[in-house]
């Protein structure tokens, strides 16, 4: 029998062992490819979201939806699939018009995933323009650039060269702007997060109580149920607590609502400074409960009129 070379043998094995190691993964901050003029950011953990106990559970809803259900099937047939997105970063403009957005995830910068999504998802809007020196992904009333074979980042006119600009390394962007004190302070484990000023008439126009509401931050905790943290700003102390008792005034209303107190327990209400704290924490007990509950409020179908 041939005998082989050792060394041959290694260069075989590391040959192999290159071939079958997944791509390497870009690390990037998300926040530094988004503009620093942003008014509202929000992040999204796709991986977490999946893993989370809520999610799974409703999963076979998503799958029963037909266009949903296309859509997944066109993400996985073009090399794409929603198990391999990580992460979606938004940001919005203090106009509420210019958008832009940061999606990592397996195959979302690769030029022949994206033409075969295209070609899938043709009434999506998708379409990949090759006609300038580097592509340029169409998406809607966005345009957006491949920042590497993983990230893929897009923006609508409003803010395309300030998206040029930070893929550059000379723009302002969303890590160091205003809202970065405020983004220090939202709980960067939680699977959704946002934060970013309000104008005062969006403000008025969710709720009169909400006058005076500057910023506001919050988070969605998916671990075991559902918790939601929210921190809303006021213009100052005495706005924060008259805002906080009309809160607690409207809240204690629904405990003849019929609710079960065990839920309307687990919703805690304060301030702190400026700021008025709201927390709900519902395991998937309570979930489950506010589940039968609606379903037992449902009308019931109308009878059916038989045919003469």
């Amino acid at each position: 029998m041939r005998r082989v070379p050792v060394r041959r043998l290694g260069l075989v094995a590391a040959v192999a062992l290159a071939c079958s190691r997944p791509a390497a993964r870009t690390q990037v901050d998300p926040l530094t490819l988004l503009p620093a003029d942003a008014s509202l950011i929000a992040h999204v953990d796709l991986q977490a979201l999946r893993a989370a106990p809520l999610w799974q559970q409703n999963r076979p809803l998503l799958d029963a939806d037909p266009e949903a259900r296309r859509t997944l099937d066109a993400l996985a047939t073009c090399r794409v699939p929603f198990d391999g997105l990580r992460t979606l970063d938004l940001a919005v403009a203090a106009n509420g018009v210019d958008v832009a957005a940061v999606l990592v995830g397996d195959g979302v910068g690769e030029r022949d995933r994206l033409t075969c999504l295209e070609g899938q998802l043709p009434d999506r809007g998708i379409r990949l323009d090759t006609g300038e020196a580097e592509p340029v992904v169409v998406l809607g009333g966005a345009r957006g650039r491949i920042h590497a074979p993983d990230v893929l980042v897009l923006a609508t006119p409003g803010w395309s060269q300030q998206l040029d600009a930070l893929r550059a390394g000379t723009g302002a962007a969303a890590a160091t702007g205003p809202l970065q004190p405020l983004l220090a302070r939202v709980p960067a484990d939680r699977p959704i997060w946002f934060a970013g000023q309000v104008p005062t008439q969006a403000a008025v126009s969710l709720a009169p109580a909400l006058s005076g509401l500057e910023r506001v931050r919050g988070a969605l905790d998916l671990r075991d149920g559902l918790g939601v943290e929210l921190a809303l700003d006021m213009r100052g102390e005495d706005v924060a607590a008259a805002t906080l008792a009309e809160l607690r005034r409207q809240f204690d209303g629904l405990r003849g609502a019929g609710l079960p107190p065990a839920i309307l327990d687990r919703v805690g209400l304060g301030q702190a400074g400026t700021e008025v704290t709201i927390e709900v924490r519902l395991g998937m007990a309570e979930i489950a409960a506010l589940r039968g509950l609606a379903e037992a409020l449902r009308p019931a179908p109308a009878p059916t009129t038989p045919s003469p």
